[in-house]
């Protein structure tokens, strides 16, 4: 994850006094917690990811119907709706780095009991509870390394979040596609799998300090400019915020209520069809009669990298959040409107509306950590990105558990149209209301009201590059 730099017209790491931690220059120890906070949604992808390819082994070895199949692959995506709430009202009130590391020792030892399960009930049970460890390092690593970042590096960083995920998602198929070479009754070496790349981030993990805006925000001022001191190499004038985390019914009816529902809105629209087509990527591939299905989607997977890299690498900065979610949407729109336009495509128009709406979906997805942390400020950060990951998780599951309901009833030229119908009210909701907030300091997130007060998007500040 690199990131480039970006026009000096609009370029958040314009040239002035170092006044805050958004105007630091970026130093070795922002490389190393990026690379480290990497980890996580690796293996977040990973862990969602080896279900997708896993599933025809294990309906196969249980003989599962197709609402059996959907339980499975929308497990961990209920698991992720209750840990990312809890993770970030955790994360707020206790801080960053407690559950930074201990959460990832959840994800190697139910990841290892995926291998020895009696019965499908014992199954979706691990995959909830490994749904709740990764929903709980969605706010916890994205809020701690906003809080280090500088400007120049916040939004290539986050989108860059989500290409490791999309990398470990990509190799959680190419891992799967290799043991299913060994046999048809691979899925629990495949499931344990997860247990590798999770031990070697805990390792990695260790040894980070809390982060110096979570200090400072509970009155820690000392604290928050010894972590400055040692590990960023400078002394800046730290100070505490006005206000303390709110609760989430306190959000749900504060001005925070607009940014919020926003968040929520486009990530469940990019979410509900997301995971479901790539959960049953090599499924969707056999109902389209294509050949290969097991190799298409471990290719179709990979190529969603193609969609994401170019937003890590600095294309975010450039082109601005807002464009770059609307495009995405019209895009994927495009891609799934060939796959459900026709009764019986070809099998070249469907790899090829596979692939737009991946790239592009893939793409989009950049921003999910994006605006979340940037629209919110430190005291309800944590909180407040999990609260739209856990809403984005509940349309995820239902669309992983509807679809093979769906295809099977209606048929899936259908099912690809309602995804359609997805991607065009994501389209118009960013259109209404997606907010520009490159180049914005986290100083200038608006802070918590002191009188709770419904609002909408207009009580956010106008974009600033000062």
């Amino acid at each position: 994850m690199a990131a480039a730099s970006c026009p000096s017209a609009s370029c958040p790491s314009a040239p002035g006094p170092v006044r805050t931690l958004d105007d630091l220059p970026p130093t070795p120890f922002h490389a190393r917690l990026a690379a480290v906070a990497a980890g996580g949604p690796f293996c977040d992808g990973y862990i969602l990811g080896i279900v997708g390819i896993a599933l025809p082994s294990l309906a196969q070895d249980r003989h599962l119907s197709s609402g059996g199949i959907g339980l499975v692959g929308a497990s961990a995506l209920l698991g992720v709706l209750a840990g990312g709430t809890l993770g970030g009202v955790v994360a707020d009130r206790l801080g960053r780095k407690p559950l930074f590391t201990l959460n990832i020792a959840a994800f190697v030892v139910l990841s290892l009991l995926q291998a020895a399960c009696p019965d499908l009930a014992t199954l979706v049970l691990l995959r909830f509870l490994l749904g709740v460890a990764v929903g709980a390092d969605y706010p916890i690593a994205t809020a701690y390394v906003t809080e280090f970042m500088p400007r120049a590096w916040r939004g290539p960083i986050l989108s860059g979040l989500i290409l490791s995920w999309w990398v470990g998602y990509t190799a959680s198929y190419a891992v799967g596609y290799l043991l299913s070479l060994l046999g048809d009754d691979f899925w629990r070496a495949g499931l344990a799998s997860s247990a590798v790349p999770a031990l070697l981030l805990f390792l990695m993990r260790a040894g980070l300090p809390e982060s110096p805006r979570w200090l400072a925000q509970q009155g820690r001022i000392e604290e928050a400019r010894a972590v400055v001191r040692r590990h960023l190499r400078a002394d800046l004038p730290l100070g505490q915020e006005s206000q303390g985390a709110l609760s989430v019914m306190q959000i749900l009816r504060s001005r925070y209520r607009g940014p919020l529902l926003f968040v929520s809105a486009f990530w469940i629209l990019q979410s509900a069809p997301g995971f479901a087509i790539h959960t049953l990527q090599a499924q969707l591939l056999t109902q389209y009669h294509v050949p290969g299905a097991l190799l298409g989607s471990f290719i179709l997977t990979g190529l969603t990298v193609l969609g994401i890299l170019p937003v890590s690498l600095g294309l975010i900065n450039r082109v601005g959040r807002r464009p770059l979610l609307m495009s995405t949407f019209a895009v994927s729109l495009a891609g799934l409107l060939l796959l459900g336009a026709a009764p019986a495509p070809a099998e070249w128009a469907v790899f090829l509306g596979f692939t737009l709406y991946s790239v592009a979906e893939a793409a989009g997805s950049g921003l999910q950590f994006v605006y979340p942390n940037e629209l919110f400020p430190t005291a309800i950060r944590a909180t407040a990105m999990g609260l739209a990951c856990s809403f984005s998780r509940l349309g995820a599951a239902f669309g992983t558990f509807l679809l093979p309901v769906g295809y099977a009833r209606f048929g899936m030229q259908a099912m690809m149209l309602v995804a359609a119908g997805c991607m065009l009210l994501g389209l118009l909701i960013s259109w209404r209301w997606a907010p520009e907030t490159t180049g914005l300091r986290l100083d200038d997130t608006p802070q918590p009201p002191a009188h709770l007060a419904a609002g909408s998007l207009s009580d956010l500040p106008e974009r600033t590059t000062r």
